[in-house]
C-alpha cells in the first residue's frame, strides 16, 4: 500500500515538474517581450529628428505609452518569476516527501529482511541442536 502511495506521489512530482517547465517557458517569453519592447523604446528615443512641434508632441505621447507598457511588462516578468520560484519550492518539497517515503519503504524492507534472517538463523540453530542431540543419542 505504501508503494502505491509512493507511485502516486511520484506522479504528482512529475506533474509539478511539468508545470515548472511551463512556467519557466512562460517566464522566458515574458522576458523576451520585455527585451523587445525596451529595444523598441531605445530605437524610438534615438530617432526623434523631427522638426515640427506636433511631431515632437506625438513622439512624447508615444514614449509615455511605451514606458507604461514597459512597466506593465516588467510587472508581468516579476510575476512570472515569482510563480516559477513558488513552483520550484513546491517541487522541492514534493521531491523531499517522495524521498522520505522511499526511505521509509527501504527501512521497512530492511527490517523485514533482518527479521526473516533472524527467524532463519533460529530455525538453523534449532535444527543444528536437534542433529547434535540425535548424534549424541545414537553414540
Amino acid at each position: 500500500m505504501l508503494k502505491q502511495y509512493l507511485q502516486l506521489q511520484q506522479q504528482n512530482l512529475l506533474q509539478m515538474a511539468e508545470r515548472q517547465n511551463q512556467l519557466a517557458q512562460h517566464s522566458q517569453l515574458e522576458e523576451h517581450r520585455l527585451q523587445l519592447l525596451s529595444g523598441h523604446i531605445q530605437q524610438l528615443e534615438r530617432s526623434y529628428q523631427m522638426k515640427s512641434a506636433l511631431g515632437l508632441q506625438n513622439l512624447a505621447s508615444m514614449q509615455n505609452v511605451l514606458w507604461d507598457m514597459q512597466q506593465q511588462q516588467q510587472d508581468k516578468v516579476q510575476q512570472s518569476q515569482q510563480e516559477l520560484q513558488q513552483q520550484q519550492q513546491v517541487c522541492r518539497k514534493q521531491a523531499a516527501f517522495s524521498k522520505g517515503i522511499e526511505c521509509l519503504i527501504e527501512r521497512r524492507e530492511l527490517v523485514q529482511q533482518e527479521k526473516q534472517q533472524r527467524q532463519e538463523q533460529v530455525q538453523a540453530d534449532e535444527l543444528a541442536m536437534q542433529l547434535h542431540q540425535r548424534g549424541r543419542q545414537l553414540a
